[in-house]
Formats: C-alpha cells, sequence, structure tokens
C-alpha cells in the first residue's frame, strides 16, 4: 500500500482551487434518499466537478455533489459544511453510518459520526484526537484515532489524518477522483438548515 504521504498528497492542492470542502461518506442509505433529505426533491441535479459546483454557488445556496464508490454514498461540498449540520448527520444515518469532516478556509478542521440517527463523536477545531461524545461508547474504537506510523504531527493542521481517521471507521477512504470527476450536484437554499434549531442539537 502506498505510503500515507502519497495517498493523500492529493487534498494539499485543493486550497490552490479555493476548495475547502466537507466530506462525507454514509453507508445504509442511497443517493436519492440523500437528497430527498437535503431538501433536493424536485430540483433538478447537474453533472459537475466539486470545482465547477464552487465556482457556481451564490451566497443563496449550498452546492451537494453526490456519488457512490465500493457500496457506500459519499458526498463533497466544495465551500459549505450542510453534512456537518448535527440534525442531517441523523437523518442520513438512520439506517446505518454516516462521517463527515469538514475543513474551513479559517484553518478550522471538524469530524462528526453518526450510528442508526444519534451522534457517536463531534469534535470541532480538531487538535489532537478524536474521542466520542460519551465515554466507552461501544459504536467507537479507541484506536481509529491513533495516527499512522509515517505522519507528521505538524500535518494535523490541514486535517489529513482525518482522512484517514475516516477509512478507518467507513472502510473506505476519500478519493481525488471524487474532486476530479464530474458528479451529481444539487444546489439546495443555503438557510434551509440554519434556520431550524433542533438540527444543531447535540445531545
Amino acid at each position: 500500500m502506498a505510503s500515507f504521504h502519497r495517498r493523500f498528497e492529493w487534498f494539499y492542492g485543493l486550497e490552490e482551487n479555493y476548495v475547502y470542502p466537507t466530506i462525507s461518506i454514509a453507508e445504509g442509505t442511497d443517493r436519492k434518499e440523500i437528497s430527498r433529505i437535503l431538501g433536493g426533491n424536485g430540483i433538478t441535479s447537474e453533472e459537475m466537478t466539486v470545482s465547477q459546483a464552487g465556482q457556481k454557488m451564490t451566497r443563496y445556496d449550498d452546492a451537494i455533489g453526490l456519488g457512490e464508490d465500493s457500496g457506500l454514498v459519499f458526498t463533497v461540498e466544495a465551500l459549505s459544511s450542510v453534512l456537518a449540520v448535527p440534525g442531517v448527520l441523523r437523518d442520513i444515518s438512520r439506517n446505518g453510518r454516516c462521517v463527515s469532516t469538514s475543513f474551513s478556509i479559517e484553518g478550522v478542521s471538524s469530524f462528526h459520526y453518526a450510528v442508526r440517527g444519534e451522534l457517536v463523536a463531534y469534535e470541532f477545531d480538531v487538535e489532537d484526537v478524536v474521542l466520542p461524545l460519551r465515554n466507552s461508547d461501544p459504536r467507537w474504537n479507541a484506536t481509529w484515532s491513533e495516527s499512522p506510523a509515517d505522519f507528521d504531527g505538524d500535518e494535523i493542521s490541514y486535517g489529513v489524518q482525518l482522512l484517514a481517521l475516516t477509512e478507518r471507521i467507513m472502510g473506505l477512504a476519500p478519493q481525488e477522483s471524487w474532486f476530479s470527476n464530474q458528479l451529481e450536484t444539487i444546489f439546495i437554499p443555503a438557510s434551509s438548515r440554519s434556520e431550524n434549531k433542533a438540527y444543531w442539537d447535540i445531545p
């Protein structure tokens, strides 16, 4: 297997293209159901890359690309963080699991994990390791947050370690092709989640 650094080196080029993504992987659902949860019913999807979606976005909408890889569904947002909203994670994970991780223009990385409609981990501004919301939660494996042997701790500011954490949990690592290939992309109103306070509860 390629080294940790080589497998994820594509991530360092996203910022050059003004992409500060939220990446998610979900099981137990499909693209149609995720689109419905996000409010995409009745909205025409378009085929475009993540960069193209980011260029087309306005302050009034969020662009979400949907795809499938190895039997799982993934979403990629160029600039927004809809899949980091607790209520969205809970809804998408009703019949399985969902992981999302966000990288902001301010250099803040965050990680989120839900299982069957419940939040298991929700860490904003990750600086070291991700911990579950409840101690000894059986749905969280403490070894998941251990750094790879060839990982340089200074790189955690870039959030690359969160890509490896996503792979450990879901068995699938985010791929460069998710950004370079065209995805089924929907545009939803940017205010559709912020106006619902219940979506932001972290029990």
